[in-house]
């Protein structure tokens, strides 16, 4: 069973810990077979602008799958 709140709390975790690295802004990257309000919304976010996951509006069968990256567009040390 899809649990929203677990996911949630996964993925506010997973944002702070992309913040707090070396990400400059954040992406949400969606499955090949994501419904159309998660594929929609894939693309790169500044940490402000990013919605929050799961989507709303998510038609999928098992829930948003969608997951944050981080852009990585920093080089050196």
């Amino acid at each position: 069973m899809y649990d929203v709140a677990k996911k949630q709390k996964e993925q506010k975790k997973a944002l702070e810990n992309i913040k707090n690295g070396l990400g400059t802004r954040v992406r949400i990257l969606a499955n090949r077979d994501s419904c159309p309000v998660c594929l929609a919304m894939e693309g790169a976010y500044e940490f402000d602008e990013v919605p929050e996951l799961p989507l709303e509006g998510c038609s999928h069968a098992d829930g948003c799958r969608c997951h944050y990256e981080p852009v990585l567009d920093r080089f050196g040390p």
